[in-house]
């Protein structure tokens, strides 16, 4: 049983829809890792991050009234926002405090902060 011309041109057409399906599902499909929602960096994104260290550096911004830590454990800056208290935040701490302060991880133009949510989450261990 042979095919006809007909046949072979609707099987090469077939053939060929079913390859660009499978070039388009790999090249814009999920990136590795995030079909599971339980993995251990999308969790520990969701739990944020937690650090300690003495204060090196306190610097408030320009405008907005908020304020940028640097601490001596970490090359991440934190960031606290005005509306989390960054105005009390700054009269409690001073540089050479050791602090503990949780937030979670974002980016600001293309480099990774630490961003405070809430006053609380800024404790000072010992001045």
């Amino acid at each position: 049983m042979r095919m006809q011309k007909e046949e072979k041109i609707v099987v090469v057409l077939l053939l060929m829809a079913l390859g660009s399906l499978a070039v388009a599902f790999w090249a814009f499909g999920p990136e590795e890792g995030e079909l599971d929602s339980s993995s251990d960096s999308s969790s520990q994104k969701d739990a944020g991050l937690s650090l300690e260290g003495q204060v090196l550096e306190i610097k408030p911004t320009k405008s907005g009234g908020n304020l940028l830590l640097k601490l001596d454990s970490t090359q991440l800056p934190i960031f606290i926002p005005a509306r989390a208290g960054a105005k009390e935040i700054q009269a409690r701490i001073q540089a050479g405090d050791r602090v503990k302060i949780r937030g979670t991880v974002s980016a600001f133009q293309g480099n990774e902060e630490l961003v405070v949510s809430r006053q609380a989450d800024v404790q000072v261990l010992t001045a």
